[in-house]
Formats: C-alpha cells, sequence, structure tokens
C-alpha cells in the first residue's frame, strides 16, 4: 500500500509538472548581433552579457510562467542582413521583442521595421535611435551625450587650446559623439584647428594623420571605432605626434580591441564609457565574477551593456504578464523605474524619451589596463 501512495505521489508531482510546463508562456525575442565583420569588437561582448544574463534569469525563475527563447543571429555587421533577420524574427518566428545590436547603422535600416509593425524594440546601439518611434527604446544612455562630461572634464583639468578632430563620417552616431565633444571644447574656448574624416572600412591613415601632425596642436579627438581608434594612434605616433598631445576618445575605447590593438601607443589616452570593470557595487561584482568564470576575460562595457540590455528586457517582460503581448512588453519597458545595473551609477531609468539616463566614467589607458581617471 505505501508503495502504491508512492507511486501515486510521484505520477501526480509529474503530471503538476507537465501541466506546468504546458502552460508556460514561451517570450520569443530576436536578437540580431555583429558577431562578425567590422562591428564585432562591440557586438561579440554584447552578445556575451546578453547569454550570461539569459542563463541568470532562467535559473532565478524570477519570470515566473513565462520563458524567454532567444534567437541569437549573426548580422555579419550588414545592415541588409540585420533587415532580412528581423523580417524573420517578426514575420516567421513571430518574436515579440527584438533586441541590439551595438551598431548605429543597422539599427537605423532595422528599426523602422519593428517600428512599423509595432513590435518593441530594445536596442544598444550608440546613435539617438529612439526618435524612430515608440516602439524604440535604448538599453543604454546615449554617447553622445556621456561624451560631453568628458569634455568638460578635460577643458577643467587640462586647459586644451588647440584641437584637432578625426572622425567616421559614415556612422551618424560617431559624428555625434565628436559633436558632443566639440561644442563643449568650443564653448570652453579651443579652438578647432582642422578636421578629418574616414569611413568604416579603412585602414590606412596615415594621409590623414600626417597633416594633423603637421598642425599645431595640443589635442587630438577621435571618434570612431576601437580598432580603427587604435590604429589611427599608432599611426600618429608613428608620423611624430608629439607626446605633450593628448588623445581623447569615445566609449569605443573602452573595449578589449581597442588595448590589444593600441598596445603601448595608446598608454594616457583618455575617454568615456557606460562602465567601468572597478566598480565595487556589489551587483557589478558578481557580474565580473560570472563574465570570467563563464569566458575566461575580464567583461568591458560592452559586455556590461549587453547583460544590462538582457536584465532590462527580463524586467519588462516580468511586468508584461500575464498576456506577454508586444503592446504590455512596450508598457512594462517605458515604466522602467530605478532598476539596479552594473551601468553608470547603478540605476536605471527610463525617460519619456525612451533613453535611460545614468553618470558615465571617465577613464584612461596606464600600464596597458583600463583605470578609472
Amino acid at each position: 500500500m505505501r508503495k502504491l501512495l508512492i507511486s501515486l505521489i510521484s505520477l501526480a508531482a509529474l503530471a503538476a509538472s507537465a501541466l506546468a510546463t504546458a502552460h508556460a508562456h514561451e517570450v520569443v525575442v530576436g536578437v540580431p548581433v555583429s558577431s562578425s565583420g567590422i562591428f564585432a569588437f562591440a557586438n561579440l561582448p554584447a552578445r556575451n552579457g546578453i547569454e550570461l544574463a539569459a542563463e541568470e534569469v532562467a535559473r532565478s525563475g524570477e519570470l515566473g510562467d513565462a520563458t524567454l527563447k532567444l534567437l541569437i543571429e549573426d548580422t555579419a555587421s550588414d545592415k541588409n542582413q540585420a533587415v532580412n533577420l528581423v523580417h524573420r524574427f517578426i514575420n516567421t518566428n513571430n518574436a515579440v521583442l527584438i533586441l541590439g545590436p551595438t551598431s548605429t547603422v543597422e539599427a537605423q535600416a532595422y528599426l523602422p521595421i519593428a517600428q512599423s509593425r509595432k513590435i518593441p524594440a530594445l536596442t544598444q546601439a550608440s546613435g539617438d535611435v529612439a526618435p524612430i518611434g515608440e516602439w524604440i527604446f535604448k538599453a543604454n544612455a546615449a554617447p553622445a551625450k556621456i561624451v560631453e562630461s568628458l569634455a568638460l572634464r578635460y577643458a577643467r583639468d587640462y586647459q586644451p587650446k588647440r584641437a584637432a578632430y578625426i572622425f567616421n563620417r559614415d556612422n551618424e552616431s560617431y559624428l555625434q559623439q565628436k559633436d558632443g565633444i566639440k561644442r563643449p571644447l568650443e564653448q570652453a574656448g579651443v579652438k578647432t584647428v582642422i578636421e578629418e574624416t574616414i569611413v568604416g572600412s579603412d585602414t590606412d591613415f596615415s594621409a590623414i594623420v600626417t597633416k594633423v601632425v603637421a598642425r599645431d596642436i595640443d589635442t587630438l579627438v577621435v571618434s570612431t571605432t576601437g580598432e580603427a581608434t587604435a590604429n589611427i594612434v599608432i599611426q600618429a605616433r608613428q608620423a611624430g605626434l608629439p607626446s605633450t598631445v593628448r588623445i581623447v576618445a569615445t566609449p569605443s575605447a573602452a573595449s578589449h580591441q581597442f588595448v590589444k590593438v593600441g598596445g603601448p601607443a595608446v598608454e594616457g589616452v583618455i575617454f568615456t564609457s557606460d562602465y567601468f570593470i572597478g566598480n565595487q557595487s556589489e551587483l557589478n561584482q558578481k557580474f565580473v565574477a560570472a563574465y570570467k568564470k563563464k569566458y575566461g576575460i575580464e567583461p568591458d562595457t560592452f559586455a556590461a551593456i549587453g547583460y544590462s540590455n538582457l536584465k532590462t528586457a527580463a524586467a519588462a517582460v516580468k511586468n508584461a504578464g500575464p498576456d506577454y503581448s508586444p503592446e504590455s512588453i512596450r508598457r512594462a519597458l517605458a515604466g522602467i523605474r530605478d532598476l539596479p545595473t552594473v551601468l553608470g551609477n547603478g540605476i536605471l531609468t527610463q525617460t519619456a524619451s525612451r533613453t535611460p539616463i545614468y553618470d558615465g566614467v571617465v577613464l584612461t589607458i596606464r600600464d596597458g589596463k583600463i583605470v578609472q581617471l
């Protein structure tokens, strides 16, 4: 009789488990990321951060009867591929949320699709893409705003007089970031001596840096990808840029690729970031430990943004129940308030402009490591 009772209890438990599984609501999330190509320097760590956060959310059971199904696909840094993927996520896979990527070029191509189909998108693209429409949300503060505080700090601490600018003309975000530094510097009395532009596919910067080195400047501002920034600095040093000329860069410099490619040439480069690995908050220390355990390397800014992106999405999904419709998720994203995060000052709140606000961190390279300035 006892054996029969135990068997009946076990069967009842299995039936309850099966019923719970049957009633679990699968929330399909499309994740287009540039795992290869020129934007991989940012998107690979962002993908790592997203996957780590997704594992933590799944283990925690915080979503109750909902589960996240991530469809992670490589865009190859091609905006047309990104567009095709988003069409497929929405039309074939029935995605109710789109995450990523960090590339503004790709985001500007596919976000109008999400907007027109009324599917919420939470993107870590660096450009100001939220104005595309009410279904578009940024996961991170606009770099163009963060760099303004860098410019003010730089002007105050170093009293520069004459600046040169090299920036990426085929990426709206890098243009905005350049202007975000240039405007406060000019308001502080810094003269713009020369501006030179590049495109994302450029690798030989010798002609441009030769022009810059020939000018009387005390500051060189570079606004492009991490790898291109590193190569510009290397080639400028090789062309004879004096050690007295300080180099200021955008958040792209807060990447492993920048430090790896730049080597000794990037020592002393000053830049800002959404994230600093040395943040002593409990949340950040747990994130760093988990990331190192899973991937064998320390997280960079883009890993932290990807991690925060998924955590923000999970918070929205949790609050969107019980129907988990695109409209419910959109409303939940708009309602994010005081969410603990590893970014900035540790608290993330969505604003009416669908772009969160938090303080950036001013950093530099010292002895081959990213440290707080």
